[in-house]
């Protein structure tokens, strides 16, 4: 399977500023996180090696099924990386001229539309999200497979942190009913889906939340969201120009599904920071 990976980066130090993109206290942590994304896609879906214990050597393993391709998109040179990271895992940097960077995710759907024949799964990404499961596209195309063309899976972000309430928290809770109902109105569709991947009972609901800084879709999928009138409109309505860009797209298009309740680590990616982990709120027991 052929997959074309766009990354959204943006980096620019702001004096005073809080947010992680534009903080001079963050530039480390921020380089840390893009190049470990990267890093999980080539260790993840590329050539791996085995240490035979007998010979004392390394034997190079034959690679993933799976070929895949990453764009950074950025603005400019606003971003941080090296010309010798992006050599040595193989990333290509489109630069790109926009006054607000957080319109970024809309660009890394210009350029899916513009390689919409070449590839047969395409992903947009958030500049600190990593994958840590190698079945992780094999996840989404069977969920395609089983469920038609009109649903995607996208999966739940997750921090985690030793100084939050529990170790591992999921960070894309439930949006009010009224939030939800307007976003969930736009496709039609059944709000809870079952099935036994692997003999295991998994349970999908309909993203009460669809917000998770990421989504992919097949060559299939992308050809009927480019022929839909809202295709490319940068509508910004939902949140923020980033959320919009990552999220309102896909919900006018499709019906958006997560893995639910105990469910829920069927199919996640890891947010690098721990900012909504650390916020202090109240712990309230469920119901």
């Amino acid at each position: 399977m052929r997959i074309l990976v766009t990354i959204a980066h943006y980096f620019s130090a702001e004096a005073n500023s809080q947010h992680s993109s534009t903080s001079e206290r963050k530039r480390d942590d921020r380089l840390r996180a893009i190049e470990e994304v990267i890093c999980a896609y080539r260790g993840q879906f590329g050539t791996s090696a085995t240490l035979q214990v007998g010979t004392k050597s390394f034997q190079p393993g034959v690679g993933s099924d799976d070929e895949i391709d990453i764009v950074a998109v950025t603005t400019g040179e606003k971003h941080l990386l090296t010309p010798d990271f992006c050599r040595r895992y193989g990333v290509k940097v489109a630069k790109l001229d926009l006054e607000n960077p957080r319109m970024l995710g809309f660009s890394a759907q210009q350029i899916m539309g513009q390689h919409a024949s070449k590839y047969d799964l395409f992903v947009f990404s958030e500049d600190d999200l990593r994958i840590n499961d190698p079945t992780f596209f094999s996840k989404i195309v069977w969920f395609n497979q089983t469920y038609g063309p009109q649903r995607v899976l996208f999966p739940n972000r997750i921090e985690w942190n030793r100084n939050a309430p529990t170790l591992k928290t999921y960070i894309d809770g439930d949006l009010s009913v009224q939030a939800a109902d307007r976003m969930n109105a736009y496709v039609q569709d059944e709000n809870t889906l079952y099935a036994a991947p692997l003999g295991r009972q998994t349970v999908f609901r309909r993203a009460r939340n669809p917000h998770a800084g990421y989504f992919a879709v097949t060559r299939d999928q992308l050809d009927h969201w480019m022929r839909q009138p809202h295709w490319l409109d940068r509508d910004v309505s939902f949140v923020s120009p980033l959320e919009s860009a990552a999220t309102l797209g896909m919900a006018k298009t499709f019906s958006i599904y997560k893995a639910f309740g105990r469910s829920a680590g069927f199919l996640e990616i890891e947010h690098l920071d721990n900012g909504f982990s650390n916020l202090k709120m109240p712990v309230i027991p469920p119901l």
